[in-house]
């Protein structure tokens, strides 16, 4: 070893000192790298299934969309769908999915649920709509729905319908 680095090092470090570190270096930098690869939320994307409209009697065609640019009508599956899934799965994280796909899809495409995460208040089978957050095995936020399905657009203020009465006046009698 060089002069300089023996004084760095200390006077017992050997040669084969010096490769164990390196060797510790290494197989820590790979270990993040590793981490930080399988870390990246991957898109999972289905083949869609093509559906005549009308091929089957007795069921009504979908009506044609309205004008460019106007959401699409109630019911009908966008191309895709964005959501994010967070709370105790493998890649939380932002994930696009085809139109039509459910929440188990949107599990799957976070690397699935963490061991110990529980799943049963999650309705896998739902249908889900674009720019949801899907919490996993975490418990509800006050105020928020329980079945996940987002945040509602009711009135939520003193004279709407449920909120408490004070009694102290505002009407007559």
């Amino acid at each position: 070893m060089p002069p300089r680095l023996r004084s760095v090092l200390g006077q017992g470090t050997t040669p084969a000192h010096v490769l164990v570190l390196v060797l510790v270096v290494l197989v820590a930098g790979g270990g993040v790298l590793w981490w930080v690869q399988r870390a990246q939320p991957q898109t999972v994307a289905s083949d869609p299934v093509a559906v005549q409209a009308g091929a089957v009697t007795g069921v009504p065609t979908v009506p044609s969309p309205g004008p460019v640019g106007s959401p699409p009508p109630a019911g009908t599956p966008s191309a895709e769908v964005v959501v994010d899934v967070a709370g105790k799965v493998r890649r939380p994280g932002i994930v696009t999915l085809p139109g039509g796909s459910r929440v188990v899809d949107a599990l799957e495409a976070a690397g699935g649920a963490r061991r110990g995460a529980d799943l049963t208040p999650l309705n896998l089978a739902r249908l889900l709509v674009d720019g949801e957050q899907i919490v996993v095995g975490l418990p509800p936020v006050a105020g928020a729905p329980v079945d996940g399905t987002g945040g509602g657009s009711g009135p939520t203020g003193p004279g709407a319908a449920g909120a408490p009465v004070d009694g102290t006046g505002g009407g007559s009698g």
